[in-house]
């Protein structure tokens, strides 16, 4: 009934203040009221449904981003993707008929499952079989996305709001993300924390390494 609508959450980079790309957020808007997001995910997943949202969500996003996408090189955008569709050919195609094939670097699918990738999946990855730069969502909540790190090359990992939520109080925390910093320097992986809350959290995650932020700052 045409109830879902997108919103663009800000990537910031701590280095000038400006913003460099967004997250794409599913909303849900039923009977004039906002489904909550916890309660759409369950509701979606695991059945057919996330598949076609997600494509559904792309093809939206070339009609509303597109021009941006192809006039400012700078600009990127990040799309959750379920692993189980990474490597099917379904998010190739979406990419392709949203008119964003030749701006498909500037895309970022950002794997939002805490399972393992199938071997599909980390075939299609490691292989660059597609030029959108892949994001591991949520680092900082399990083991499974240190056995993710292990298993695919990512360009961009997503610190966790809880961590950063506990960045000023918790030491580990903090010595979390600066070997994670110093790792991901190595390897030339990019860093953006996620739900940001203060000014003392952004000066502290640069003093760690981190250069782009999510949240409110």
């Amino acid at each position: 009934n045409s109830e879902f609508f997108l919103e663009y959450l800000p990537i910031i980079s701590f280095l000038d203040e400006k913003c460099i790309g967004a997250e794409v957020l599913l909303r849900w808007k039923r009977f004039d009221e906002l489904v909550p997001p916890l309660e759409i995910i369950p509701a979606i997943k695991n059945t057919p449904l996330i598949g076609l949202i997600t494509y559904w969500m792309i093809e939206q996003v070339g009609r509303e981003m597109g021009d941006l996408l192809h006039s400012e090189e700078k600009i990127h955008i990040g799309i959750n993707a379920p692993p189980e569709l990474i490597g099917r050919g379904g998010i190739a195609y979406a990419i392709d008929k949203a008119g964003l094939l030749d701006v498909a670097h500037k895309l970022t699918l950002e794997i939002t499952e805490r399972g393992l990738l199938d071997q599909t999946a980390l075939d299609a990855i490691n292989a660059r079989a597609l030029s959108c730069k892949i994001a591991v969502d949520d680092f900082g909540t399990g083991d499974a996305n240190l056995l993710q790190l292990s298993k695919i090359e990512a360009d961009v990992i997503k610190i966790d709001k809880t961590s950063i939520g506990q960045i000023t109080t918790d030491r580990w925390v903090s010595r979390m993300i600066s070997g994670l910093s110093a790792s991901a320097s190595v390897l030339g992986t990019e860093l953006i924390a996620e739900g940001i809350e203060s000014n003392t959290q952004v000066e502290l995650l640069k003093r760690l390494g981190v250069s782009m932020g999510q949240g409110t700052f």
